[in-house]
C-alpha cells in the first residue's frame, strides 16, 4: 500500500489490480488446465475423433449461454454493488438460475436421445452431464467476480485441474483415449470444480413463500433476460465458424481449424480476464460516475491493446513451428493459416472484453442487443459464406473480419452513448469571449 501511494496509485486501481491478478491465475489454471488436455487429445484422437470433440466443447459452450440465462452477468454486475448482502443475493440467483439450468439439460438430453448431433448415445449422454455442470459452476465463478473474492475461483479452478490432467495423463500411459473416456474425465474434473464452489459458497437457506419465491423468480428471469441475449449472441458468433465449417465440410476440414482454435483460446484467456476484472469497476461507474465510463474505457482499450497487439504478431510470426510443436507435424501448415487468419480477430477480441464489459453492466441494454443482433448476422453470413467457398481458411477469415465490424460497431455506441461531444467552432468562440 505505501509502495501504491509513492506511485500514485489509488485504491480503487490497486483493488482491480488484485482483483485481476488472481482472477488472472484462476483462469490460467483452469483455461490452461483444458489447452493441456485437447492438446494431449489431438496427439492421441484422429483428426476427425478431435474435431467431433471441439465441437461438443463448441456445442456445450453455446447451450450453456442459454442454461446460463443471463444470470452470469446479472450475477457480477448486483453482486459487486450489494457489499456486505451479496451471500444473500447470490443465493438468491443461484437458486432462480437453476430453473434455466435444469429445462436446458432436460431439453439436450432429449435432442441427443432422437439423434441430433453426430454423436454416439454414451459420449452424447456425458455432453449433458458435462453441460449441467459446466452451467452450475459458471454462476458461482462470476459470483466470486462480483463479489471481488476471486481466491475461491482459484482454488475451485486448481481441484478441476489436477483432476483433469492427472486423468488424461493415465488415459494416455495406459492407451485407453477415446472420444467418451476424454469426456468423461472432463465431466469429473467439473464435477470437483462445482463441489469446491458449492463448499466456498456453503450458507443456510431460508426458508421463504411460495408465492413470493414464485414472483420473485419472475422478477429476476425478466432482470436477467437482456442478459440472455447478448452472451447468447457473443457466444453463437465465437463458436459458428467450428459449427458451420463442421456441418459443410466435415470433420476432416475442420480438424486444422479446430486446432488452431486452441492457440486463439489461450489469447483469449487475456479477454476473459479483463472482462472479469473491469467488470465490478463499470457496474458501481454506470450508478455512480456514469461520466467516468468514457475516459475510463479509452484508457483500458489502450492498456489492453498494448498486451494484445505485440501478443498476435509473435504468435503469427511463429506460427508454423508452434502449431508442428503443439500438434504434430501434420498440423503445420493447415493450422499455421489458419491461425494467422484469426489473429486480426483474436487481437480484437482482447481489447472488445473492455467494450462489453462497459455494455453488459449498464442498466440499458435496448441499443446493444439491436446492434448484438446485426453482429451475429454479419458473422453467420461470414462463416457460412467463406466457409463454404474456401474451407478452414475461409471460416479463419471470417472470424477476423466479423470481430472488426463488432468492435466497430460497439465503439461507436459507447461514444455515442458516454463520450463528451467535441464542441463547434462556434462554441469555442462563445467560451473565449465569455472568458474576457
Amino acid at each position: 500500500m505505501r509502495l501504491a501511494a509513492r506511485l500514485g496509485v489509488s485504491g480503487a486501481a490497486l483493488a482491480r489490480l488484485h482483483l485481476g491478478g488472481a482472477l488472472a491465475i484462476g483462469q490460467f489454471i483452469g483455461r490452461g488446465a483444458l489447452a493441456l488436455a485437447l492438446l494431449l487429445l489431438v496427439r492421441e484422437l484422429t483428426p476427425q475423433d478431435f474435431s467431433t470433440f471441439v465441437l461438443a466443447l463448441a456445442i456445450v459452450a453455446i447451450l450453456g449461454t442459454v442454461a446460463d440465462a443471463g444470470f452470469s452477468r446479472l450475477l457480477v454486475r448486483d453482486t459487486a454493488r450489494a457489499g456486505a448482502a451479496s451471500g444473500a443475493l447470490v443465493r438468491d440467483l443461484i437458486r432462480v438460475r437453476m430453473i434455466a439450468v435444469a429445462t436446458t439439460a432436460l431439453f439436450a438430453a432429449l435432442a441427443l436421445a432422437l439423434g441430433a448431433g453426430p454423436f454416439e448415445t454414451g459420449f452424447a449422454a456425458l455432453v449433458v452431464v458435462y453441460l449441467t455442470l459446466e452451467s452450475v459452476a459458471l454462476g458461482y465463478e462470476n459470483a466470486a467476480a462480483g463479489a471481488e473474492r476471486p481466491w475461491r475461483f482459484v482454488v475451485a479452478q486448481s481441484g478441476a485441474a489436477i483432476v483433469l490432467l492427472g486423468g488424461l495423463v493415465v488415459l494416455v500411459q495406459e492407451g485407453g483415449v477415446t472420444l467418451t473416456t476424454a469426456m468423461a474425465v472432463l465431466v469429473g474434473a467439473s464435477a470437483v470444480k462445482v463441489g469446491g464452489h458449492l463448499f466456498a459458497w456453503r450458507t443456510r437457506a431460508s426458508r421463504t413463500d411460495g408465492a413470493g419465491s414464485r414472483e420473485k423468480a419472475a422478477t429476476l428471469f425478466r432482470q436477467a433476460l437482456p442478459f440472455l441475449g447478448l452472451t447468447l449472441i457473443s457466444t453463437v458468433y465465437y463458436k459458428a465458424g467450428m459449427v458451420s465449417l463442421y456441418a459443410l465440410e466435415g470433420a476432416s476440414e475442420a480438424a486444422s481449424y479446430a486446432a488452431a482454435l486452441r492457440v486463439v483460446d489461450a489469447v483469449a484467456l487475456l479477454a476473459v480476464v479483463v472482462f472479469l476484472s473491469v467488470s465490478p469497476t463499470f457496474s458501481r461507474m454506470h450508478r455512480d460516475q456514469p461520466q467516468e465510463v468514457w475516459p475510463t474505457w479509452r484508457r483500458m482499450v489502450v492498456a489492453v491493446s498494448c498486451v494484445a497487439l505485440p501478443c498476435a504478431v509473435v504468435v503469427g510470426v511463429v506460427a508454423q513451428p508452434l502449431c508442428a510443436l503443439l500438434f504434430g507435424d501434420q498440423y503445420r501448415v493447415s493450422a499455421a493459416e489458419d491461425l494467422r487468419l484469426m489473429l486480426p480477430g483474436v487481437a480484437l477480441l482482447a481489447v472488445q472484453a473492455v467494450s462489453a464489459a462497459v455494455v453488459f453492466m449498464s442498466d440499458a441494454h435496448r441499443d446493444a442487443l439491436l446492434l448484438g443482433l446485426f453482429n451475429l448476422a454479419v458473422c453467420l453470413a461470414a462463416a457460412v459464406g467463406f466457409s463454404a467457398a474456401f474451407g478452414s481458411s475461409g471460416a479463419a477469415f471470417a472470424l477476423s473480419l466479423a470481430e472488426l465490424v463488432s468492435f466497430a460497431s460497439f465503439t461507436w455506441l459507447i461514444r455515442r452513448r458516454y463520450g463528451t461531444p467535441r464542441p463547434t467552432s462556434r462554441a469555442l468562440r462563445l467560451r473565449q469571449r465569455a472568458r474576457f
